[in-house]
């Protein structure tokens, strides 16, 4: 009998579709060289939360099984969403956490996100659809309440200050529902995070942080400002996507180093703990043995030496410059995300998603009018290469 998280979208490797089949009970392979010190731990700003440098960002593993050997091996921060998997990525996360019995030796953190509610925008239809989904990702959960409920996906100082949903996330920390309440942001962060540390409300924020953004000084700064005044940090997209070629067929024109990419990011203090998102055991072992020492080994450090890593890596930061070059306007930071759904992380389906969310007019059916792509990146992502590979990919779809 498959289980009812198989995805044909995923593209696992046996022993993971045994264990999420539920052939191989709850016992898993063994991790070679598993750390033998303790990881290191950091606070969470104030929360009170004190957390392993390295967490799990749920949104693509398909596998039981590969949360509970997450939780065997240390990982104690589990980061889901309400839109991931259409709830399911939740239900996995409830299953496990329930089957093992270990609800308060773990951080739950989950996302509600506006704009897969219709974006609401009377403050009252926004209040009741925000409380109604987040009543049912903690029945997905099978939890009385979350340790972090973020607002998701903010990109703007004036919807991370916006009244109503700000409102009703404390009145649901109030109610016991959540024990700290924050924002996750991809484009315009550094607004973001001053934003919300200007409020004096939000506890966590959630940012995209890795290697290739190490030049981008008004996030850097923002960082640390929202560090000092005592917000909990936790990094996402670390690991850049891990440096797939946009032709997505080719071999990366430098492999990417990926405990040197993750152990860049934990170096700045200011992070709590990263979710990197890893859905094979290889990936799980190679992630959590960087939790215990985060010192750069003489190949880890002639890698991030150079310019060429952060070129290969093909990373958009959603800074959105490219979007003036193109004359249709098309949402290209959107088609960028939705690139790195489908090709550098194999979630087809989240990929579909984002695309399906692009307003008319601005996402590939734009792109058909041109002959030529006169978009280009201020940094290094071949924007042409990837939105022809999206084209492709809904062509077979």
């Amino acid at each position: 009998m498959k289980s009812k998280y198989d995805r044909r979208e995923f593209l696992i490797k046996p022993v993971q579709l045994a264990a999420a089949a539920g052939l191989m009970g709850t016992l898993d392979l063994p991790l070679a060289g598993q750390p033998a010190a303790k990881p290191i731990m950091r606070k969470l700003g104030k929360t009170g939360i004190t957390l392993p440098v390295v967490s799990m960002g749920v949104m693509n593993a398909d596998s039981p099984g590969l949360l509970r050997r997450s939780y065997e091996v240390g990982i104690r921060h589990f980061d889901t969403a309400a839109a991931y998997q259409m709830g399911r990525n939740e239900s996995m996360v409830g299953d496990v956490v329930k089957e093992l019995g270990v609800r308060n030796e773990v951080t739950i953190g989950t996302k509600i996100w506006l704009r897969m509610l219709g974006s609401p925008t009377e403050d009252a239809e926004i209040r009741t659809k925000f409380r109604q989904a987040v009543e049912e990702s903690l029945r997905r959960l099978q939890m009385d309440h979350v340790d972090i409920l973020y607002n998701h996906g903010l990109e703007t100082a004036a919807g991370t200050t916006r009244d109503e949903p700000l409102k009703t996330l404390q009145a649901l920390k109030k109610e016991g529902k959540t024990r700290n309440i924050g924002v996750s942001t991809h484009m315009g962060q550094a607004e973001v995070l001053d934003a919300a540390r200007s409020t004096g409300v939000y506890d966590v924020v959630l940012v995209s942080f890795n290697y290739t953004m190490a030049n981008n000084t008004a996030l850097v700064e923002a960082i640390s400002a929202a560090s000092k005044a005592g917000i909990g940090l936790v990094a996402m997209k670390t690991q850049a996507g891990g440096g797939r070629r946009p032709d997505r067929t080719a071999a990366p024109s430098m492999p990417a180093n990926h405990p040197a990419l993750l152990k860049w990011v934990l170096r700045h203090t200011e992070f709590a703990t990263a979710i990197p998102g890893y859905t094979t055991y290889e990936q799980l072992e190679q992630n959590f043995s960087v939790a215990s020492n985060l010192e750069l080994s003489p190949a880890e450090s002639e890698y991030l030496s150079g310019r060429r890593a952060a070129a290969s890596l093909q990373f958009c930061h959603q800074c959105a410059q490219c979007r003036p070059d193109c004359p249709q306007n098309a949402d290209i930071p959107a088609m960028m995300r939705a690139h790195m759904y489908a090709v550098q992380y194999g979630n087809y389906a989240q990929a579909a998603s984002t695309l399906a969310m692009i307003g008319a007019g601005q996402g590939l059916d734009a792109c058909s009018k041109c002959t030529e792509c006169s978009a280009n990146c201020r940094n290094s992502v071949n924007i042409a290469g990837q939105i022809g590979v999206l084209k492709q990919l809904r062509a077979i779809a």
